[in-house]
């Protein structure tokens, strides 16, 4: 289980809402204390409509669970579970998501579980570098025989 802290919109795929948000959010990140890992952060996706067009997206960093939430931010919780991870470079996120929801997972023995998926963006993440790797986390389960 993970504990994030961050800034929160709702939105849609592939909306320009989502890079937008992130300058906003790095901004803010030296009033959440203390960040469990430094130049580490989450891209977390949540609350998804039924029909699958909207949903909750919140930049955020890990922090202990009893951490302080600043004004304006959400404190979301991450279940321990089983993940498919994947990494894709930032700019092929959106190619990298429409092939995992229609081509890996639909040929793997898991299915999408409910819960959160995120996207991490490690230590040596560069948002100026195209090529730098993002990894995808997908909460999953064995698929039903």
């Amino acid at each position: 289980a993970l504990t994030v802290v961050g800034l929160q919109i709702r939105t849609t795929p592939m909306s320009p809402d989502i890079p937008a948000l992130w300058p906003r959010f790095v901004a803010r990140i030296p009033e959440i204390e203390p960040v469990l890992e430094p130049r580490v952060s989450y891209g977390v996706v949540h609350n998804n409509a039924a029909d699958g067009a909207s949903f909750d997206y919140l930049a955020a960093v890990s922090v202990e669970p009893s951490a302080a939430v600043p004004q304006g931010m959400t404190k979301l919780a991450l279940p321990a579970g089983r993940y498919a991870c994947f990494s894709y470079p930032l700019s092929g996120l959106g190619d990298g998501f429409c092939e995992i929801f229609e081509r890996l997972l639909p040929t793997s023995e898991f299915v999408q579980a409910s819960g959160p998926l995120f996207e991490r963006y490690g230590e040596d993440f560069c948002p100026d570098e195209p090529s730098s790797a993002v990894e995808i986390w997908v909460p999953v389960t064995r698929r039903q025989a």
